[in-house]
């Protein structure tokens, strides 16, 4: 199936629009949309990024806004599945990007990464091109820079004419910054992937693979980062759920 056709098939989860795309088919569209003629926006939601979407009318206008919207996360499968919504498995970056910058490497297709601590995305991007001597990174930035900086890195991106520009601002942060400077962007696409490349340098273990298939990836970034996650896992995912309950509730008109 083509990346059009695979666009159209998207439901309503909770006020966001979410694709019903599996991680070949994201590859299809990734592809398709850094050949195209147009810029293209590419977006996720998790557990977390719903909750926030319900509270902030803006991040969740962005969102629907977006070209794609793709499932990171068991919690939005697990609910979309309670709501009786059909949305394919979950997508993490943290997995499949590897494998995606493979399929970059053989087309040539430049890429910029930008976002988290200064050093961490220059480490991921020396480790991805030592497995893929020809991937094209073609600059790194990281994310705690002053606004007042902001023009000369937009500038920075447009001279290195990256086809893909990776932002991982983490939500809602990112979103609201792609929609905000799109139009002075010259990458065809721009994807939000939040702390990607804290686990493609090293900075962020992942946790066991049995748990990480099995739906539980929060847990393992719990246990490494309790202060900073606590309130995201503990609280957001039980909020989570009330609220997909709740939706579940309203459907049945109980």
């Amino acid at each position: 199936m083509k990346c059009p056709d695979l666009l159209s098939r998207q439901v309503d989860f909770l006020g966001v629009g979410v694709n019903d795309v599996n991680t070949s088919q994201l590859l299809e569209c990734v592809l398709s949309f850094a050949s195209g003629n147009q810029q293209r926006k590419i977006m996720y939601v998790n557990a977390d990024c719903m909750v926030i979407a319900q509270r902030n009318e803006a991040y969740r206008e962005v969102l629907n806004s977006a070209d794609l919207v793709y499932p990171d996360g068991a919690g939005v499968v697990i609910g979309a599945k309670i709501l009786g919504l059909k949305i394919a498995g979950r997508s993490t970056a943290a997995d499949f990007m590897p494998e995606f910058c493979s399929h970059f490497a053989s087309r040539g297709l430049r890429v910029f990464f930008l976002g988290a601590r200064e050093g961490v995305a220059s480490r991921a991007a020396t480790k991805l091109m030592a497995k893929y001597p020809d991937l094209k990174i073609v600059g790194t930035q990281h994310g705690y820079f002053p606004r007042h900086d902001t023009w000369d890195i937009i500038s920075k991106v447009n001279e290195s004419q990256a086809d893909i520009l990776l932002v991982g601002f983490g939500a809602p942060y990112q979103e609201l910054w792609i929609d905000r400077y799109c139009n002075h962007l010259g990458p065809k696409v721009i994807w939000g992937v939040g702390g990607l490349f804290d686990f493609l340098s090293g900075r962020t273990p992942r946790g066991p693979r049995l748990l990480l298939d099995h739906g539980l990836e929060w847990l393992c970034r719990l246990v490494a980062e309790p202060r900073r996650l606590w309130r995201r896992y503990l609280v957001g995912n039980v909020i989570f759920m009330a609220m997909v309950i709740r939706q579940r509730i309203r459907q049945s008109g109980w």
